[in-house]
């Protein structure tokens, strides 16, 4: 059936710029705040960016709540896509019945999934992946995998059958889920949120090594998280339906997960080739406009072709954005590059910004549905399941990394003590310990930096914060028995918990365990790759062929090929930029200039000279 689409009224119009007019306002008022609150470092020591901004939404939300009338909104959404999901077609018979201000409205205060995912994450992981240092992310990829791999699943199964107890138990009164509810649950809760980590940490400037293992846990996780949880869900679904095949479910989650493991990071990669030869064959340096808007549009494309193809756009575009600072961004001109940093950075802090202010917003969208058992429980639960992901994981990573070490001066003590010990028949304790310590396992010195220590343990437990990943998927919980309501408020909580408590406690944290902080992370970049040169298999292939292939060659006045070892892409295009100048001035340069130059230099000879004489006398 057609419906035919009625025009706005006057009034009508006049309600939607309102709304538009009051969602800036109060996002430039919160960005207001975050000056003042970087301002006083006492306030920002225990109140995090990201919180403010959510306390801000939550004030908002109360007073239109309160005005407003605010508590239907919520449950109009969800009878308008609980009616979408059964095809019936009067949902698009709202604006007969509703006002088109009252419907942007809902949407304002509901925090829909599809505008996080969609609009909202993809710049924040772009640039979070183009910032990122490529060398320190890869440096500990094994224990980022193995956190965010084996961690999640491990977390996610522990929460779930830990409030399965709780419930075996009757702790929970009247609230009895399910044990696959409980299951998925634990699967959603498990999801660590990217923004939550990068505005507490990266606020502070901790330890580069401390950072990317927390920040490349919580990017790879949430897509583990997401594959659990879809797969646990179908599991509840057809569970309900009375449909379950178990050993078909576990196979196809096993398939599933190993294609989005595979073809998202490889996706994310080969996007960033085929888009690094489009700007090396099409020179659009003299085109500053086009070069930067095809440029950004990396924020997105990637991410929505990731989706279409069923794969984990999170990784993809995580990927994608660290390839196209290495391949992309030599074949730009300096000053679109300049511009598209800014740009990548500007758009996901305006994210990330938005995000913590509609999950505030919707908060007093639940007002009478809370199960405080259930949420106490659950937040105990989710502790203790994080603890027996990080705390394994750690202590198996760190043995992987142990070699058998021989000491050279004990070898020789023993050898030149060999005839001594054979004439006597005997060995001292000192001897015989000396030879114990030679069977010792030890981690080596080219390892150091990948151990992590107890004091890491506890800041990646710790910082493991739930936030609007989990809430996301939280509002597509099945609600096959009736408690899908209560699993999203039950996660509000949970998060508004970790964003507001746990973050504001980060700092104290960080300075119990005496983590490093203020770090100048380029500078610590660049002694770090003094004492280590990068290479390897990959490293030698990256720089004989690939770079042939997607940047440009000297002839278009672009460096292409980096040496072995550490070169900064910044630091590359600046150097580029300097190399263009002087060519410049190079051909410019007349022969009166030459001749003040040859006599400048002849006053140096002469000046050398004269101090050398000096020196000698």
């Amino acid at each position: 059936t057609v419906i035919p689409k009625r025009r706005l009224s006057k009034m009508e119009e006049h309600k939607i710029s309102v709304l538009f007019l009051a969602i800036v306002s109060l996002l430039a008022t919160v960005l207001v705040f975050a000056k003042g609150l970087h301002d006083r470092p006492k306030l920002n020591s225990f109140l995090s960016e990201p919180g403010m901004v959510l306390l801000v939404g939550i004030a908002v939300s109360l007073v239109v709540s309160f005005f407003a009338g605010f508590n239907d909104f919520v449950d109009a959404n969800e009878a308008a896509a609980a009616a979408a999901d059964a095809g019936d077609d009067n949902i698009f018979k709202m604006y007969d019945e509703n006002e088109a201000g009252e419907s942007i409205l809902k949407l304002m205060f509901s925090f829909p999934k599809e505008v996080f995912f969609f609009g909202f994450l993809p710049p924040i992981l772009f640039n979070s992946g183009y910032e990122l240092q490529r060398e320190m992310f890869f440096r500990h990829i094994k224990a980022i995998g193995a956190f965010a791999v084996i961690g999640t699943v491990i977390s996610g199964f522990s929460t779930g059958f830990i409030l399965y107890g709780v419930r075996e138990a009757g702790w929970l009164g009247d609230f009895e889920p399910a044990t696959l509810e409980l299951l998925t649950f634990g699967a959603l809760i498990a999801a660590t949120d990217t923004v939550s980590v990068l505005g507490v940490l990266k606020s502070k400037q901790v330890d580069p090594h401390l950072f990317n293992l927390v920040f490349g846990e919580s990017a790879l996780n949430d897509a583990v998280a997401l594959v659990l949880f879809n797969s646990l869900s179908k599991v509840l679904v057809e569970d309900a339906n009375n449909n379950l095949n178990l050993a078909y479910e576990a196979k196809m989650f096993a398939i599933e997960f190993s294609v989005i493991a595979v073809g998202s990071p490889a996706l994310g990669i080969i996007f960033s080739f085929f888009t690094a030869i489009i700007f090396k064959k099409m020179d659009l340096r003299k085109h500053a406009a086009i070069e930067l808007c095809l440029y950004i549009l990396l924020m997105y494309v990637p991410y929505m072709l990731a989706e279409v193809f069923h794969l984990s756009g999170i990784v993809t575009i995580f990927f994608c954005g660290m390839s196209a600072r290495r391949y992309i961004e030599p074949n730009l001109s300096f000053a679109t590059a300049k511009s598209a940093e800014a740009v990548f950075h500007a758009i996901a802090y305006l994210s990330e910004t938005c995000i913590f202010l509609c999950l505030g917003l919707s908060c007093f969208g639940y007002i009478e549905r809370f199960q405080w058992r259930f949420i106490a429980f659950g937040f105990v639960a989710s502790l203790i399941g994080r603890a027996l992901s990080i705390y394994p994981i750690s202590f198996f990573y760190n043995c992987s990394l142990k070699e058998r070490v021989t000491d050279s001066l004990l070898a020789l003590d023993d050898d030149a003590s060999l005839g001594s010990i054979q004439s006597s028949g005997s060995m001292s304790s000192s001897q015989h310990s000396a030879r114990k310590r030679q069977k010792t396992r030890s981690t080596p010195k080219r390892r150091k930096d990948r151990k992590i220590p107890p004091r890491f343990m506890h800041v990646l437990w710790f910082a493991g914060l739930r936030g609007a990943v989990a809430y996301a998927c939280a509002k597509n919980f099945p609600n096959v028995y009736g408690h899908e309501n209560d699993m999203v408020t039950s996660t509000m909580v949970i998060v508004l918990i970790n964003v507001l408590v746990m973050g504001g406690f980060t700092d104290a944290l960080l300075n119990c365990l005496q983590i490093r902080m203020g770090v100048d992370e380029k500078e610590y970049m660049k002694t770090w790759h003094k004492q280590r040169k990068l290479k390897g298999t990959f490293h030698r292939f990256e720089n004989e062929y690939i770079y042939e292939v997607v940047v440009r060659d000297v002839e278009n006045d672009v460096p292409v090929k980096p040496k072995l070892g550490y070169q900064n892409p910044t630091e590359t295009i600046d150097t580029m930029y300097h190399l263009q100048i002087m060519e410049l001035a190079k051909i410019d340069t007349t022969d009166s200039q030459s001749e003040m130059d040859s006599e400048a230099m002849q006053g140096m000879v002469v000046e050398t000279k004269s101090e050398t004489k000096s020196e000698r006398s």
